[in-house]
């Protein structure tokens, strides 16, 4: 069974295999730099280090490819006084931005704080609601919200949980449009 397997996957490997005409591959002659031995270095006076060619072979004619990592480029572009000169020209640029205060949040509802203070459970009814209006417009109420903090932090704004004008909580548990205290009374545990 093996013997099978190996055969039909070798199959599959040459049937992947493409092969292209040698004369439909063009070659061009590679351009190697010529080491730069200006900047040997010795161990001692009396054994020099030989220079070593590089390995990688840098085409100049391509304008994707980076010189970067080419010392004799960037040795030609580069020089002290350029650092010093794009070092100075940084230090004008910097400003210095001083701390402010954070802004206060005390236009909005802390819904967080509103949980951990809630001790009832969702569906348990704590406040009196005179159900004036029917469950449906309790759904196009939420509706308006994006999300159930929205809309608990709408509904304790207009007085709630004491007071609904808005029928966002109907059966008197406090929490507004399927809003459970739950998600910050956990983050204590």
């Amino acid at each position: 069974m093996r013997l099978i397997f190996s055969v039909v996957a070798l199959m599959a490997l040459v049937a992947c295999q493409t092969t292209v005409p040698e004369e439909a591959v063009e070659t061009q002659p590679a351009v190697t730099e010529p080491a730069d031995t200006s900047f040997e270095t010795t161990d001692d006076a009396a054994n020099p280090v030989e220079p070593v060619e590089p390995a990688v072979v840098i085409d100049n004619d391509n304008p994707t490819i980076s010189d970067t990592q080419d010392f004799t480029a960037l040795k030609e572009k580069e020089s002290i006084e350029s650092d010093k000169a794009r070092l100075k020209a940084q230090r004008e640029k910097f400003v210095e931005i001083a701390p402010t205060a954070l802004p206060s949040r005390t236009a909005s509802v802390n819904v967080a704080a509103f949980a951990l203070q809630s001790k009832n459970k969702v569906g348990e009814k704590v406040y009196g609601r005179i159900e004036t209006q029917g469950a449906g417009s309790t759904e196009q109420a939420c509706h308006q919200f994006r999300l159930p903090d929205d809309a608990q932090a709408a509904f304790l704004s207009r007085g709630g949980p004491k007071n609904d004008p808005a029928n966002l909580d109907p059966d008197g548990d406090g929490f507004a449009c399927d809003w459970s205290p739950e998600t910050y009374r956990k983050l204590l545990k």
